[in-house]
C-alpha cells in the first residue's frame, strides 16, 4: 500500500468512528417515557421505569408486542413478514427507535423533560 492509501483508510475509520459517537454523545441521558405512534397517530405514552408489555392488534391482524422491563424497551413479537422491529434488540436511549415499517409502528424513547409545552410567545415580531 501507499502512504496515500493509508491516509484514506485512517480518514474512512475516524468518519465511521465520528458517525457512530456522535449519536451516542448527544443522548447520553436515559429515557424514561416511551412512545408508541401507529401510522403517525400516539398509541401509547408510558414511563420506561415500568415493567410492562403492550400488545398493539390492528384491524388488518398486524401485531406487536413490545416489553418493557429494567429501563429498556424491546420488540418481542411481530407477525410481519421480516421481523426486523424484533432484531433491533432492546433500547434505553432516545438515540435508537425500533420501527416496524410493514405495521407502520414506530417506537421511540424520550426524556422527562420533552414532554413539557414550550413556553408561549410574548410577541411576535414580522
Amino acid at each position: 500500500m501507499k502512504k496515500r492509501d493509508i491516509i484514506i483508510v485512517a480518514l474512512v475509520l475516524v468518519a465511521a468512528a465520528a458517525l457512530w459517537l456522535v449519536p451516542q454523545i448527544v443522548s447520553r441521558g436515559d429515557a424514561s417515557v416511551v412512545v408508541v405512534t401507529i401510522d403517525g397517530k400516539e398509541a401509547l405514552r408510558a414511563p420506561l421505569e415500568r415493567d410492562e408489555v403492550y400488545t398493539f392488534e390492528q384491524e388488518d391482524g398486524s401485531l406487536n408486542v413490545l416489553t418493557v422491563s429494567g429501563g429498556y424497551a424491546r420488540m418481542t413479537q411481530a407477525n410481519c413478514r421480516d421481523g426486523l422491529c424484533m432484531n433491533m434488540g432492546r433500547t434505553n436511549t432516545t438515540a435508537k427507535t425500533i420501527v416496524c415499517l410493514p405495521h407502520k409502528l414506530v417506537v421511540q424513547l424520550e426524556n422527562e423533560s420533552a414532554q413539557e409545552e414550550p413556553e408561549e410567545l410574548d410577541m411576535v415580531i414580522q
